[in-house]
């Protein structure tokens, strides 16, 4: 039995990687306490296993696996597989969904300039030319480029003067209309949604932006957002744990909806003031409440289209177009994150990592899916394409990416395939130590690990956080053939400590994590400036800090 094969084998497998490395192998389980070490109350995670055919992937169910509680003031609320969460901007490529099946059905254009749209408001409350003029893009000076709902989706309309919105303590604010977010007036708590660069010029992203489509969106179908997401994307994907409503306790059917988590700042702080969760009138960008397993769900299902029929969901080339770069950069597609790793021109097709982050108020969480999509020109379906595998979790706290991303990184170890979206693909991160269980994932490790010795020596750190100390770091080998380290400025320099491998892809690094330790050492090799000689260097990340470090010269 392999950890994909049932929930209770993924979960045993996640609670021994999660378990400090000396709490491993003797049965522990995960506690309040330990979790509090990740500053997170808990977390909801769901996974579409590896397969190796297409007919296995056909049988293929997620699965799913839970710690810790929705409410760090009861005890007993444990967080289960149908717990809901606040998506936070996971709810902006379901949104784009939405805009994809009307274009779909002929009633919107991703290229025509929005004021065909706007103008569907009698009242002219949001004013195309005034979206488009600020202190930075004027009328008057700048050309008028069009500003398109493939370029809002894509977050390349120049709309970011509000890169993200703050939501509304609901006990004390008066909730907005869309069209006063937009324009920026009381009761609004955000500036106007305008021009900060010309559309098109380049990425910029923007709630704001995701903010106007939904206001078209109501314009174009006449019902309230979260009514035709329900009717357009959630109901369509099977989402049935989902909603848009606002606040998560209200609309028909929701009376008794008590199983969702409440926000945190960290594992014992509820959101400031004894709100539970902050509410977001701007739907469309911040206002998904839902399960790590619906989310993986409706993204798997998107992703089936591409081998699919012209009348489903979404028409294969349209799903295509979406996960495809706009522009061939900025890491952006119609709605969705999408980051290339590998591309095989020969067979016409790319292997891309797809999904997207989410980070509200008491909340953070993460959706990752990889897959091959065609080369751009090319028509699906792809002519052999490997399984699709993915991964959503859901955490409610502030902290919950220090539990999430570990995770994610180590599933992305497991399958040899780097699981990381955006800017987390390059951020230092904590990571967890190996899980090494079998011959082939030790033959992995050591492969990971090889040539370290060339490390050995003693380095000088050069770079830190402000104010931060320089100090000496000395690399060396334990009687059992692991690096160690000492560190001058521990109180205790002089006991090493342990490096073990970590759970992790780097494609210029060898990353180990510090024995019982929150630290992260990365030994690097570079090619010198005229590219003939290897440089060595070192990194240690510590609380989203990098200190680099370069080796004393030991005969100066």
């Amino acid at each position: 039995m392999t950890i994909f094969s049932t929930n209770s084998n993924f979960h045993a497998y996640l609670t021994e990687l999660i378990l400090p490395v000396h709490l491993r192998d003797n049965g522990g389980q995960i506690t309040q306490e330990i979790l509090s070490g990740y500053h997170t109350p808990g977390i909801s995670l769901a996974i579409l296993p590896p397969t190796s055919t297409a007919e296995e992937y056909a049988k293929t169910d997620l699965l799913t696996s839970t710690f810790g509680i929705r409410d760090s003031n009861d005890s007993a609320s444990a967080i289960d597989a149908e717990t809901t969460f606040q998506a936070a901007s996971i709810s902006k490529p379901f949104t784009a969904l939405a805009v994809l099946r009307l274009v779909a059905q002929g009633k919107l254009d991703l290229d025509t300039d929005i004021e065909e749209y706007l103008a569907l408001d009698p009242a002219r409350s949001v004013e195309r030319d005034a979206l488009h003029t600020s202190a930075l893009t004027n009328p008057a000076t700048a050309p008028r480029t069009h500003i398109t709902l493939r370029l809002l989706l894509a977050h390349q309309s120049g709309l970011s003067t509000v890169w993200g919105l703050d939501g509304y303590y609901g006990q004390w604010a008066t909730i907005p209309p869309t069209t006063d977010t937009i324009n920026g007036v009381a009761p609004a708590n955000n500036l106007p949604i305008r021009a900060f660069t010309l559309p098109g010029l380049g990425t910029s992203y923007s709630g704001g932006g995701t903010t106007v489509v939904q206001h078209i969106l109501t314009l174009v179908t006449g019902k309230g957002f979260a009514e035709l997401m329900q009717e357009l994307v959630l109901e369509p994907l099977g989402m049935r744990g989902s909603t848009y409503v606002q606040p998560v306790g209200a609309g028909p059917g929701a009376e008794g909806r008590v199983n969702y988590a409440k926000a945190h700042h960290n594992a014992y702080t509820g959101l400031t003031g004894g709100t539970e969760c902050l509410i977001y009138p701007e739907q469309a960008a911040a206002g998904l409440w839902t399960t790590p397993s619906d989310l993986l769900k409706g993204l798997r299902a998107v992703f089936d289209c591409l081998a699919g029929a012209e009348d489903g969901f979404l028409p294969p080339t349209l799903v295509a177009e979406s996960f495809t770069e706009l522009n061939g950069f900025g890491g952006f597609g119609i709605g969705w994150m999408s980051r290339t790793i590998s591309t095989d021109a020969k067979a016409g097709k790319r292997r891309v990592i797809l999904g997207h982050g989410g980070w509200s108020q008491g909340f953070q969480c993460g959706l990752v899916l990889a897959g091959d999509i065609p080369l751009v020109g090319q028509k699906p379906p792809v002519v052999d394409a490997a399984p699709p595998l993915g991964i959503a979790w859901m955490s409610n706290s502030d902290h919950g990416m220090q539990l999430g991303g570990r995770i994610v990184a180590a599933l992305g170890w497991l399958v040899g395939t780097p699981m990381k979206l955006g800017s987390q693909a390059t951020a230092p991160q904590r990571f967890f130590a190996v899980l090494s269980r079998t011959l082939e994932e030790r033959a992995k490790v050591a492969a990971q690990i090889e040539g370290w010795r060339k490390w050995v020596g003693r380095w000088q750190t050069k770079t830190g956080g402000e104010g931060a100390a320089r100090f000496e770091v000395e690399i060396g080998e334990s009687a059992d053939g692991l690096p160690t380290m000492r560190v001058s400025v521990l109180a205790d320099s002089e006991t090493p400590l342990t490096l073990l491998p970590a759970a992790f892809h780097h494609p210029e690094a060898i990353v180990w994590v510090v024995r019982d330790m929150d630290v992260v050492v990365a030994m690097k090799e570079t090619k010198s400036e005229k590219g003939e000689v290897p440089v060595q260097s070192l990194e240690i990340w510590q609380n989203d800090t990098d200190y680099e470090a370069e080796k004393v010269d030991e005969d100066k």
